[in-house]
Order: structure tokens, then C-alpha cells, then sequence
């Protein structure tokens, strides 16, 4: 039979070995999963037929500024729909919805609309998810320190003049 001599000093390093062992294994495991979680994900493309909603209201531009609705808009002056009062399914600006360009409309055709009360049909988008361009750059974060994403408002796929 084999003895072992254990000294106080000897349980403790042993104690102290096995602790730092199942701790650098613990950071190494969640340092992996944080930078797995940082990976961008490539969205899969689902073609949906979706039905055109139609707001109305008035069409104003809208300066960029340092506000939660300039960063959602994007990185200029941007254009929204003041649908006033009226209940609407996703507000995006503070007025109503901000505009968004598609392959029917582009961005520059808003301003020919400024001031103008309009019947627009179109969709809903969702904000997406910013991805920094340098470590150096600022933008607002959310309250789990990842930037606030961007994008949302009502993807215009047909803009016409109501009558007043």
C-alpha cells in the first residue's frame, strides 16, 4: 500500500489547481460561445406574397439629428409620413412611418411629395441589426451594448396626390 504524505500546504495548491483549471476551461468555453455569437448569420431569403397596405397622410423631410429616429432612418435627412392621429400598425417615426425606397420608388422621388397629403401603398420592414465599419466608430447601443439596429419603416411601392 502506498502512503501519501499530505501537508496543509500540499491540499491547498491541489485545491488551488483543480479551481483555476475549471475556471480558464469555463472562460475559454464562454469566450468561444461570445465570439460564435458575433458571427453574422446569413438570413435566408423567403418569398412571401404580401398584400399591399395603404396609409395616408402628409409627406415632410426631416433633418438628420442625434436622436433614436435620425439612427433608425439612416445616416441623412430622411423622409416621413405624418399620419397624425391615426392608429397604425408600426410607427417608426415619431409623425408616423419613415419612408423607404424600393425598386419602384427611389429615395429622390420623397422630396417631389414634401408638403403634399398622400395615399402611399407599400409594407412594413423591420429594423436589422448594425454591424460597425471600425472599432472607432460610435453609435447609440442598446441596453445589452450592441448598437441599436436600423432600417425600419414603410418600404413605398406606389405614392400618389390626394385630393384636399
Amino acid at each position: 500500500m502506498i502512503q501519501v504524505n499530505l501537508t496543509p500546504w500540499r491540499v491547498f495548491s491541489i485545491v488551488l489547481s483543480a479551481f483555476v483549471a475549471i475556471i480558464s476551461g469555463m472562460s475559454g468555453y464562454l469566450l468561444t460561445k461570445l465570439k460564435l455569437s458575433q458571427i453574422p448569420s446569413i438570413p435566408m431569403q423567403v418569398q412571401e406574397s404580401h398584400s399591399l397596405i395603404s396609409l395616408t397622410g402628409k409627406v415632410i423631410e426631416k433633418p438628420w439629428s442625434k436622436t433614436t429616429e435620425s439612427w433608425i432612418a439612416g445616416d441623412s435627412n430622411y423622409y416621413v409620413l405624418d399620419v397624425g392621429d391615426l392608429e397604425i400598425e408600426k410607427r417608426s417615426a415619431e409623425e408616423g412611418v419613415i419612408l423607404r425606397f424600393s425598386e419602384a420608388i427611389a429615395f429622390e422621388t420623397f422630396a417631389e411629395y414634401v408638403g403634399e397629403k398622400v395615399e402611399i401603398k407599400g409594407e412594413y420592414v423591420d429594423s436589422k441589426p448594425y454591424q460597425p465599419k471600425s472599432a472607432y466608430e460610435s453609435y447609440p447601443m442598446g441596453m445589452d451594448g450592441r448598437p441599436l439596429p436600423r432600417g425600419a419603416g414603410f418600404k413605398v411601392y406606389e405614392i400618389r396626390v390626394l385630393d384636399e
